[in-house]
């Protein structure tokens, strides 16, 4: 499970050797949230030092969610593929944030036998 913070740069890390995987030009990372199913997709540049970075163990992705962030916090299910069309990462993602909770007001039943609890977003 890989844990992702709205509103910020996160950094992940792929473990991909160099040297057992083809060179792609780039990556391409699904991210589709499981209660909404909104599809979002984010495009790597492996030539940009700035999004990607790889030594002989491992590749380190950096995602913007500062400019261009998930609209729902949540659950997504993440496939990452290498140029656009061979699978290489298929797993989930939590995003966590900041969102205020929303108030409530609590109506009580006077129903004592069968009691239930309403909620009402204000």
């Amino acid at each position: 499970m890989i844990y992702l913070e709205k509103a910020q740069q996160n950094t992940v890390a792929m473990n991909i050797n160099i040297n057992a995987r083809p060179e792609f030009t780039g990556y391409t990372f699904e991210f589709t949230h499981v209660m909404s199913k909104e599809v979002k997709t984010y495009l790597i540049d492996t030539s940009n030092s700035a999004e990607y970075q790889a030594n002989d163990r491992y590749a380190s992705v950096t995602l913007d969610f500062i400019n261009d962030d998930l609209n729902y916090e949540g659950q997504y299910v993440l496939k990452v593929y290498g140029d656009g069309t061979d699978l290489v990462y298929n797993g989930m993602v939590v995003l966590e944030g900041l969102q205020e909770e929303p108030f409530f007001t609590t109506y009580v039943s006077p129903n004592e036998d069968n009691e239930n609890y309403i909620y009402i977003q204000d």
